[in-house]
């Protein structure tokens, strides 16, 4: 199995760099707040509601390589379940085509057999 390009590149983004690419809150007046207090929020603009986005990232990310992962494996099972039918089948084969040159080589010897009575 393969995680996609994006998925990827979302697992290698470290935590900060994702708080990089995150804008600062602004207030009404276009500029920073002081404080997260000042907002009426007393959260940071990185606590709760940013480590909750970034947990439920995190799980839809590992749920993702844990289906993909389970898909492989199925796959493989898949994969070693049609060999051994095909082996089993192959060999069925085998069995009846000697059982029937058997067979065939009882008639031949049959046939000469009564043709040798004859003479």
């Amino acid at each position: 199995f393969q995680l996609s390009e994006d998925v990827v590149n979302r697992m290698k983004e470290s935590p900060q760099s994702k708080r990089d690419n995150q804008r600062s809150p602004r207030s009404s007046n276009g500029t920073a707040p002081s404080s997260p207090a000042a907002e009426g929020n007393p959260k940071s603009p990185t606590g709760t509601v940013g480590k909750s986005a970034d947990h439920l990232l995190s799980v839809c990310l590992w749920r993702s390589y844990r289906y993909e992962r389970e898909q492989a494996l199925v796959q493989e099972e898949l994969l070693r379940l049609a060999k051994r039918e095909r082996e089993a089948a192959s060999e069925a084969l085998n069995t009846a085509l000697q059982r029937e040159r058997n067979n065939t080589n009882e008639e031949r010897q049959r046939v000469a057999q009564l043709v040798s009575n004859k003479k």
